[in-house]
């Protein structure tokens, strides 16, 4: 069941930027409202429902301005269909400090954490109430932050490090910690939080955040650091659990009518309708112009799978693809949509419909009159597989490392590598499988090539447009890793804000 209810920004979180969308805007705070809410395990609930909200945000973790104005459109692998100015500037790796998806992420991060410190804050200050349901309100607050923080040091480094609420009194002109720092806060957060957490939520609580999603996740800051045997500890305490499988269709991953199933350690909840708990994602999949009765209430094409990312897939000798990933998740000329066989693309397919002939399935289920239903992945168990693959390669136990990746491959109907590859041919199979599996999701893109630093050598190789990108040009790409500008408009409200190198406000 779906754990988000309609969301009212109530009183207790008036302060941070709760109802806010301005960093670091503050309403004053009514402490004796607040103080009068968390009275109650139920107020306390009521308050953390208010932080799961902030992940609904399109441009926090709905797979939209993460997974495809980011991720999937900076590497190259998926195209903008609109064309608007901001993404341009994106996909062209202009990153200005006045880009609106860059500042939109950047303050959709901060209304997370401000809705989570409220809830830490003033759940443990509650006199009253069981104490396991606090430790795991709290825990699940603790992931909220540390998600939304390791979003925000994946993408602009140091940030300020805010860590209880701020209200109207509050220095408000605060200086970027470290990204070291914002890395230690992120894993004590996760640490803390997983112990206190259920292995499985049953009932109306399924979908919340449980211990191996807390484990998942440190595993995912291990591997930024660099801290492989951190990264394999935390895996095989992970594996102990017993709780998370792939599943062996690779579609049902990401059916509404399968959703949390035993390969999704999280994801954002959604459920159908006119309210704000929908998301846009089979809008923004659909073709633009095809019959209402497929697409639904409106279809706008807004990312599209390029040609390049359909050519990498494997052929077999007659040059048919034989993974069964592009066949559960993609459509192109002449093919039949996986659930709704009546409709096939045209043969020659309209340049409104898809400028590269080919619209992604993943998300687009069926047609959809209101806003989707369909949840979000935010981390799946293939995900915890390669990065595992990845630290046991680094720790020079590359057969260990092969066999998590052929586990990816058998699902694709793919043969297994065989055990005699070097330390970089596994890597390049890490990766190759990555890009094949995580298309559109929040991972797999340009933040996991940033961190190893196989970005430029990846757009050179796989980017057709890459001379005209002008790299040379661009010296913010030359640091390692690449990070984004500090938003103008945070600067403007905190000048205390310095800018990342070779950028400008």
């Amino acid at each position: 069941m779906k754990i988000l209810k309609n969301i009212v920004c109530v009183a207790l979180l008036s302060s941070a930027t709760a109802c806010s969308s301005d960093f670091l805007t503050l309403s004053p705070t009514d402490v004796l409202v607040e103080d009068k809410f968390f009275t109650s395990i139920s107020d306390a609930e009521a308050a953390l429902i208010g932080a799961y909200g902030a992940l609904q945000k399109e441009e926090a973790f709905t797979n939209v301005r993460d997974a495809a104005d980011i991720e999937w459109a900076i590497s190259g692998d998926m195209y903008e269909m609109d064309g608007s100015a901001n993404r341009i500037e994106l996909h062209s790796l202009a990153f200005p400090s006045t880009n609106t998806i860059l500042r939109d992420m950047y303050t959709a991060a901060y209304l997370g954490i401000s809705r989570a410190n409220v809830v830490i804050a003033k759940v443990s200050a509650m006199a009253d109430g069981d104490a396991l349901a606090k430790k795991q309100i709290i825990g699940q607050a603790k992931f909220l932050r540390a998600l939304f923080y390791y979003r925000l040091v994946t993408y602009f480094g140091g940030v300020p490090l805010i860590i209880t609420p701020l209200d109207a009194s509050s220095e408000l002109q605060i200086p970027r910690a470290s990204a070291a720092e914002v890395w230690t806060q992120i894993d004590r957060d996760l640490e803390e939080a997983k112990v206190d957490l259920p292995v499985r939520w049953t009932g109306n609580q399924v979908g919340k955040i449980t211990s191996g999603a807390c484990k998942a996740l440190l595993g995912k800051s291990f591997l930024w650091q660099k801290k492989y045997d951190k990264v394999v500890t935390v895996t095989e305490e992970l594996f102990l659990e017993q709780r998370y499988v792939l599943l062996p269709d690779y579609r049902s991953i990401f059916m509404e009518s399968n959703e949390n199933n035993d390969e999704i350690l999280f994801s954002t909840q959604f459920k159908e309708g006119v309210d704000a708990e929908g998301n846009n994602l089979v809008k923004r999949t659909a073709p633009r112009g095809a019959p209402a009765e497929f697409t639904g209430g409106a279809a706008w094409s807004n990312f599209v799978p390029q040609q390049h990312w359909v050519n990498a897939h494997e052929k077999d000798g007659a040059g048919k693809i034989k993974d069964k990933r592009y066949w559960t998740s993609i459509i192109g000329p002449g093919e039949a949509h996986q659930d709704m066989p009546a409709f096939i693309m045209p043969t020659n397919v309209p340049a409104g419909w898809s400028k590269s002939g080919y619209i992604m399935t993943k998300y687009w289920q069926k047609p959809t009159l209101n806003n989707s239903g369909v949840n979000a992945p935010v981390i799946r168990f293939a995900e915890v597989l390669l990065n595992y693959a990845e630290a046991l390669n680094e720790l020079d136990q590359r057969g260990k490392a092969i066999d998590q990746v052929n586990k990816i491959r058998k699902r694709a109907g793919l043969t297994d590598l065989g055990q005699g590859l070097s330390k970089e041919q596994v890597l390049d199979a890490v990766f190759k499988e990555r890009r094949m599996e995580f298309i559109w999701e929040p991972t797999g893109g340009f933040s996991d090539l940033n961190r190893s630093g196989r970005f430029l050598k990846f757009i050179e190789a796989e980017r057709p447009n890459f001379a005209e990108l002008n790299i040379g040009q661009k010296p913010w790409l030359m640091t390692k890793p690449i990070v984004f500008p500090i938003p103008r408009d945070a600067w403007d409200r905190n000048k205390a804000l310095d800018q990342n190198e070779h950028y400008s406000y």
